[in-house]
């Protein structure tokens, strides 16, 4: 029963050690038993720190045995330490032949082994991967594993525990992840087979399992679905927990991608007008990687289109434009995205108004300057013509001639007339001719209406007054210049269409006894005949008669030459504006 006794007696020394132990943490218990006998070689292992007794039995299984005490140290044989690490001997001088009892020949010493271990093993911890960062501290990201070793010189390592961030200490087995993120403790420590439990080691980690967060900041000018303006800066804030951001990148409309140098704003500057994908990403320092983030935008980089244009009369030439003192400027501006903001205009060098509505020009014949440019609410202005004078002004000019009066007109008769007094007379066949001319913006067109009709009658070719009865008319007559000024003048003439009359009578009065066949009177031959001729308008201008076929003579005094029997006599008369009467009369004479 020896062996039983002696593990009552160690097993009471243990639990006295272990009473000694506080931990704020649940250690796991000591090993009961303080030796440890390999079942591969045989060897029996004893903490070196528990006391040792030995005992004698009779019996292989230690039954019926007792404690056996030296006299002669009893102060160090009961009990007693081992005091070597490593291999200890229990030993007699000379061995007995179990057989015949006798010392074994040649003498031969009897050694029982027992090995010694006082020392505690030694652990090592391996995190892998894992990055040290610039502050010192250790960092790991999800995918590291943390690795303990152990190793002890005499009876082995019987086992290795670990605790995270104060839990309960388990008993390792395998590599382990870290579940919790954030500031991490491993608290680690080995025990060998005979009770040996080394000092608690204890290793600070980082445990970062959270990518990066990056956030898209617009700096300028932005409005409410995302559209920018060429001065727009796009800055990246990337974001990390715990590791820290190693790098952000960023790429454009799924061009090479770009690493973002930190608190440097993208610029637009060379990016074109229309829509824009940003992408970026950032990774940290343990290599957690944020996915792609998306920010889309519409550069409005194209500044308004603006257009001047006219209400009201206005005629171009060339570069030139002219306008009547009724013609407004209308100013138009159009934005292909963000709209217009304002328009601002300027007059002849003066200073810069907004545009609200249609204006007039000043009331000032002779050139003018307007100067007008857009913005649009992204700020983008108006492109300005090339023309260095109004670069400074990126603006467009437009040169204004203001016309305000209208042509000069005339007229002129051709053909039959006659004045009397402030009256003048024409015939119908008298042709007016219309002239006009303007000196600024040119002369447009001529019309005409007679005696106040509705409908103006437009002036191409000089016009004859056929149709119009005898009597006054009235002509009026007007010239438009190409911004509608107008120019009217009247004129009247007494149109004359009635030819003058003629009479006759003869210078002795028929025979009263004699009548021709058909009753009319019958004159002597030697009878002298006198002309007369009236007009109702102008007076005459010529009275001429033939007699008998003679060629036309004028008329100045009565005439004679009668023949006898039926006389032919033709007249003409024709009166100051040509109108001509001629007629056939017959005379009979005897």
């Amino acid at each position: 029963m020896k062996h039983s006794y002696i593990y009552g007696l160690l097993g009471l020394g243990l639990l006295c050690q272990l009473c000694g132990v506080a931990s704020a943490q649940q250690l796991p218990p000591t090993a009961p038993i303080p030796y440890y006998r390999d079942t591969i070689t045989g060897r029996l292992y004893w903490n070196k720190n528990i006391p040792l007794y030995v005992s004698l039995s009779p019996n292989a299984d230690g039954s019926g045995g007792t404690v056996l005490q030296s006299h002669r140290t009893p102060q160090w044989g009961f009990p007693f330490y081992l005091d070597t690490e490593g291999v200890n001997y229990i030993r007699t001088r000379w061995a007995v032949d179990t057989a015949t009892r006798k010392a074994v020949q040649p003498p031969t010493e009897i050694l029982w082994e027992v090995y010694a271990d006082g020392r505690p093993p030694e652990s090592r911890i391996a995190v892998l991967p894992h990055v040290a960062l610039k502050d010192g501290r250790i960092a790991v990201n999800a995918e590291a594993t943390v690795t303990l070793s152990s190793h002890d010189a005499v009876s082995g390592v019987g086992a290795t525990y670990y605790s995270v961030n104060g839990a309960d200490y388990q008993q390792y087995s395998a590599p382990f992840a870290v579940p919790q993120e954030g500031e991490c403790t491993i608290t680690y420590f080995a025990e060998d087979h005979v009770g040996n439990r080394e000092s608690l080691r204890t290793y600070q980690l980082l445990v970062d399992r959270s990518a990066p967060a990056t956030e898209c900041v617009l700096l300028g000018m932005v409005l409410t679905d995302n559209t920018v303006a060429k001065h727009t800066q796009i800055r990246l804030q990337p974001r990390d927990a715990y590791s820290g951001v190693k790098q952000t990148r960023y790429r454009l409309d799924s061009g090479a991608w770009v690493l973002y140098p930190p608190r440097t704003p993208i610029t637009l500057l060379k990016v074109p007008d229309g829509p824009h994908l940003l992408e970026f990403q950032s990774e940290d320092y343990v290599g957690n990687v944020e996915p792609v983030q998306q920010f889309r935008f519409y550069l409005d980089a194209i500044p308004p289109i603006t257009i001047s244009d006219v209400l009201g009369d206005r005629f171009v030439v060339g570069d030139k434009t002219f306008f009547s003192g009724r013609t407004k400027m209308k100013i138009t501006a159009v934005d292909n995205r963000s709209g217009v903001k304002e328009v601002l205009y300027s007059v002849d060098g003066g200073p810069f108004e907004q545009y609200q509505e249609p204006f007039y020009m000043p009331n000032r014949p002779g050139w003018h300057t307007v100067r007008y440019y857009s913005l649009d609410s992204t700020e983008n202005r108006t492109e300005s013509r090339d023309n260095q004078q109004f670069l400074e002004y990126r603006m467009k000019v437009d040169k204004i001639y203001v016309d305000l009066s209208g042509p000069t007109i005339s007229y002129s008769l051709s053909g039959e007339t006659f004045t009397r007094n402030d009256t003048t007379f024409v015939s119908p066949r008298t042709t007016v001719t219309l002239r006009g001319s303007d000196a600024e913006s040119g002369l447009n067109r001529l019309v005409y209406t007679i005696d106040n009709d509705a409908w103006e009658k437009s002036y191409s070719a000089p016009f004859d007054l056929q149709g119009l009865s005898s009597g006054f008319h009235r002509i009026e007559y007007i010239g438009y210049d190409n911004v509608e000024n107008r120019n009217t003048k009247t004129f009247e003439v007494l149109v004359d269409n009635t030819p003058p009359t003629f009479g006759f009578e003869l210078s002795v009065a028929p025979y009263q006894e004699r009548k021709g066949a058909d009753g009319e009177p019958i004159y002597p031959a030697d009878a002298k005949v006198y002309l007369t001729a009236q007009d109702g308008l102008t007076g005459i201008r010529s009275l001429q008669y033939s007699l008998n076929g003679k060629p036309l003579a004028s008329y100045t005094k009565p005439f004679g030459g009668l023949e006898r029997g039926k006389n032919r006599l033709l007249v003409r008369v024709e009166d100051l504006v040509g109108n001509v009467h001629e007629e056939m009369r017959f005379i009979e004479a005897y």
